[in-house]
């Protein structure tokens, strides 16, 4: 409904990594108006990373970031912060993708796929901005074009990077080229994608069961010794790691009174307050494909709603009954304070410029639909309290204190391993003291999250490439900052019981449980129907809709067999007991949509393509993967402990 909803951070962490993507294949940056020449002026000398040798300039990576971020902040329609691009570790992905990409072009030359300077003059004759009415501007203008808007030092330079994205281009063709799709890979990855059935279904949960299901020592190592494979791991490590816990140490920071108003007065702008509306909504929402007999039934549905509104009807019983917008309708329509700006357009207009307690005629907009408000208070532009914002102010210099002497501390024992090096775990948890805890991973392998610590990709690939005893640089984690020792490595196995222990009697207990789950549901057949069935063991039937694509709402876990049945089946019938991860499941086929030979072969084409590119993709990731074993690569420290600086605060 809003921008701000439109806006939210998972959705940004997703995009990024789509750019970055696009990125790594080559990407000609063009004038957006944005000043990029300024910034890359800075360290022209300087170099971000050398691959097998080869510089790349921290020029190259610096325009990469800076046109990154700005992608993000025009399509986002707000500025990222520094805290927020380092927080996705957008700075270190733009350097990855550098790096990936000088190995790919590597590689390109030894297949002697690069760029030819005809297929470097030929892009260039593409560019719009450059060949007005399809006649190239000429030599002086391009020199300006290139060295001025677009911030690069010579026309060579920028000539070079058409080199690199036209020599990139070639070898993700050449990838692609060598993926053969059969016809029937094609058709069923069709079918996967297309195929869906409606059921109605009952499900006896395992919860049920879990309370009263005991195991017994004997039943845990049975289930272990039937159950090995499930335990099998991969190669693994064990780090022991010295932690400036942020949380432990901001427990002990208590900003003053006189501090936070010394802050709050120096920045005041930041609590500067736009001018804000109360609001009751009700949305009636329409498709932005909807025909205009749609339209206008919305309309006349809204408009009858404004009726009744004005008739004296109560607001949030309409809303509820009503309204398509899912942040306000379970509150009676009641969005709160929405500031000036944060709307669409015709919602924004309205919200600031009807009367007071009035209701508003429907309003348009082209992204949602039909919009009825009334605006209870308004509030001018202005500036929150220090009161309002003393426990956000508190927070923040408690958390920027805690920081910096996290900092402090855990730089101090890096300085102190570096004139010292350990020369055993002991030596090394030896370094612990107050500020400082020693702590143990346990065992992990490459893709896991570590205990004790989390997803941490940066830590765990330096644990998979570090030698057994040493010790790594400062390195950010969920906690703080902290320091890592390579404790032990084992190869794949199989995890010993005695570790496991806790593990495997929670999944012997499960197994159990499903197992009297699925004897209760089989005691309810045979049955007319589903909701027969459940009525005899005093539950509800649902509806949902299975895709061959594994996902059903409802479900976790492995979705394979209900998936099975949901597909073999015909409409009418009657399945189960189906044993699921979360319990059994007794179903009835409502609907079906299946992919008849016609459908299937004019789809044939596509979906070849399609399959072709997601294994050139994959191709490309193994053929980097093997390029970076077999390659060295230097990392400028400036640059790396630019882009750390606030990961070591613990972000």
């Amino acid at each position: 409904m809003l921008k701000l909803m439109r806006d939210n951070f998972q959705q940004l962490k997703w995009a990024l990594l789509a750019v970055i993507a696009a990125f790594v294949i080559g990407f000609v940056y063009v004038d957006m108006g944005l000043g990029g020449a300024g910034r890359v002026r800075q360290q022209d000398r300087a170099f971000a990373a050398r691959v097998n040798g080869e510089t790349i300039p921290f020029r190259e990576y610096d325009r990469a970031l800076y046109y990154t971020e700005k992608n993000y902040e025009q399509m986002y329609r707000q500025p990222l912060s520094a805290e927020m691009v380092q927080a996705m570790g957008l700075p270190q992905q733009v350097l990855d993708s550098l790096v990936d990409q000088r190995l790919l072009l590597q590689q390109a030359r030894r297949l002697h796929l690069n760029a030819t300077p005809g297929e470097v003059r030929k892009r260039i004759l593409e560019i719009p901005t450059l060949n007005p009415d399809g006649k190239f501007v000429g030599d002086e203008l391009y020199t300006r074009y290139v060295t001025g808007a677009l911030g690069y030092t010579s026309t060579a330079e920028f000539e070079d990077e058409l080199s690199r994205d036209i020599t990139l281009q070639k070898i993700n063709s050449a990838l692609q080229n060598s993926i053969v799709i059969s016809p029937k890979a094609a058709e069923e990855e069709y079918r996967r994608v297309s195929e869906n059935a409606k059921i109605k279904y009952v499900m006896m949960p395992t919860s049920r069961e879990a309370m009263k299901v005991q195991v017994t020592p004997a039943e845990v190592e049975q289930f272990y010794r039937a159950n090995q494979a499930k335990y099998a791991h991969g190669e693994q490590r064990e780090l022991k790691y010295l932690l400036a816990d942020n949380a432990r140490i901001r427990s002990q920071i208590i900003p003053s009174e006189a501090e936070m108003r010394k802050r709050y007065d120096a920045s005041k702008e930041d609590y500067k307050r736009p001018e804000s509306a109360h609001i009751l909504h009700i949305l009636i929402k329409v498709d932005p494909n909807a025909t205009p007999e749609q339209d206008a039934a919305a309309k006349a549905k809204a408009e009858n709603i404004v009726k009744q509104l004005r008739g004296g009807a109560d607001f949030a019983k309409l809303a509820k009954e009503n309204s398509g917008d899912p942040s306000s309708s379970g509150k009676g329509g009641d969005m709160g304070f929405v500031d000036r700006g944060m709307t669409v357009e015709a919602f924004d207009t309205a919200a600031f410029s009807i009367p007071l307690n009035t209701i508003s005629d429907p309003i348009r907009s082209k992204e949602f639909g039909y919009h009825i408000i009334k605006v209870l208070e308004r509030r001018p532009a202005g500036y929150r309290s220090f009161e309002e914002v003393r426990p956000t102010l508190a927070a923040q210099m408690a958390d920027e204190q805690a920081k910096k002497e996290s900092r402090d501390a855990i730089t101090n024992i890096s300085a102190r391993l570096r004139t010292s090096k350990p020369k055993s775990a002991a030596d090394f948890t030896a370094m612990a003291n107050d500020r400082v805890s020693s702590n143990d991973t346990q065992w992990f392998s490459k893709s896991e999250a570590i205990p004790g610590l989390g997803n941490n990709p940066t830590l765990s690939t330096w644990a998979f490439s570090a030698k057994q005893g040493d010790v790594g640089e400062i390195v950010g984690t969920q906690r703080g900052p902290a320091i890592p020792y390579l404790y032990a490595i084992r190869p794949a196995g199989i995890s010993d019981l005695s570790e496991i222990r806790a593990r495997v009697e929670s999944d012997a207990r499960a197994a159990k449980a499903r197992e009297l789950a699925r004897q209760d549901l089989a005691k309810a057949l045979p049955a007319s129907n589903v909701d027969d069935v459940a009525k005899k063991v005093g539950l509800t039937a649902q509806e949902t809709t299975v895709t061959r694509q594994g996902f059903v709402s409802g479900f976790n876990g492995d979705t394979s067999a209900l998936v099975n049945a949901a597909m073999s089946g015909k409409v009418g019938q009657m399945l189960g007991p189906i044993v699921m991860p979360d319990g059994a499941v007794v179903l009835q086929i409502e609907e079906q949509k299946r992919v008849n030979p016609k459908e299937a072969s004019d789809n044939r084409a596509q979906y070849a393509e399609m399959l072709r590119q997601q294994e050139a993709r994959n191709l490309r990731a193994v053929l980097v993967q093997r390029l970076r074993k077999e390659s060295t690569v230097e990392i400028n420290p400036l640059v790396t402990q630019q882009n750390k600086a606030t990961q070591q605060a613990g972000l």
